[in-house]
């Protein structure tokens, strides 16, 4: 399934997601060692470290991991959602790092848990491009009629050896999709993009001062942007004239832009608003963005559906 498009390659016949698609709830979940099934780090688990990043691996982050696995979380996420989850036939799950249970599959965990027999997708290894090329996947899957509601879980945990790639936090994001949500119902999603723009040069020893910044976004989508939700990748862009500005958090391999888009949703952001989602990521040659167009009633339910939420927050229609 092409998901991606070179930068300055036109994006062909293709047509592009339809204009109904909608977020329908966006909710963050944060988790600590409490909600390990595992209580610890297994010999096992130790073992597959040692195999993979050799015996220095097992350091002093070992008697602090939270031991927390992608298995954990979507079982906490089907039990949280509950009744949400009726009628979801497409499950896709991304993880930007591996799991601290090694041989994990969390989609077929999650999709063993909802009603019916949901089509059970897994992006991983694609950094900060993994969540839109979910997104991607869902759009023409709905487009299509092969899927009616989309559930997309995002998934970080931290219990691995110390990297780049690691996640600082334990923590989950599920997008809840669908097109038929009735007018004024939901988040309207745009078109997203995932450009490869051509291998980073981080890795040249030659190279000062941090790598330039390409953004090859829809120039008609940046123009139309009204705020933008940046990820650390973008930390360095200067927005345009009028133009607001959502940095995400710093150590998010995977998650970052979607947790602040939850938090300005929380916030309260007024109906009709238009936003840019955009990252880059620090290590693959991916820059993507996703523009979407806000919500009466998400943005005057956000404050309440939020307060008090444990273990996340929530926007629902």
């Amino acid at each position: 399934m092409p998901v991606l498009r070179r930068s300055g390659q036109a994006d062909g016949p293709a047509a592009p997601p339809p204009s109904g698609l909608r977020l329908e709830r966006i909710t963050t979940y944060s988790f600590t060692a409490a909600d390990s099934g595992a209580r610890g780090l297994s010999d096992s688990d130790l073992g597959h470290f040692t195999a993979l990043y050799g015996p220095e691996a097992l350091g002093p982050w070992v008697a602090d991991a939270t031991a927390v696995n992608h298995h954990d979380m979507v079982r906490a996420i089907a039990e949280d959602l509950g009744p949400q989850l009726d009628g979801v036939d497409l499950v896709i799950t991304v993880q930007a790092s591996p799991d601290c249970l090694h041989q994990s599959f969390p989609g077929c965990v999650l999709g063993a848990l909802l009603p019916g027999d949901p089509l059970v997708l897994g992006v991983s290894e694609q950094g900060v491009a993994g969540p839109f090329t979910a997104l991607r996947t869902a759009a023409g899957l709905l487009a299509t009629g092969a899927a009616h509601k989309a559930l997309i879980v995002l998934l970080e945990q931290s219990s691995l050896p110390p990297g780049e790639v690691r996640p600082e936090r334990d923590l989950a994001v599920a997008l809840l999709l669908g097109t038929d949500l009735g007018a004024g119902q939901g988040i309207a999603l745009g078109r997203p993009q995932v450009t490869v723009t051509g291998r980073l040069d981080a890795f040249d020893p030659d190279r000062t001062g941090p790598a330039p910044i390409d953004l090859p976004i829809d120039p008609d989508a940046q123009e139309a942007a009204e705020l933008l939700v940046l990820g650390e990748g973008l930390a360095d862009l200067t927005p345009g004239p009028g133009v607001s500005v959502l940095r995400a958090e710093s150590g998010h391999p995977c998650a970052g832009v979607w947790l602040a888009l939850a938090d300005l949703l929380n916030d309260g952001v007024p109906a009709g608003t238009r936003v840019l989602l955009a990252d880059r990521d620090p290590r693959l040659p991916y820059t993507c963005s996703l523009p979407l167009t806000t919500s009466a009633v998400i943005a005057t339910t956000a404050a309440a559906a939020a307060a008090g939420r444990s273990p996340g927050s929530e926007v629902t229609r």
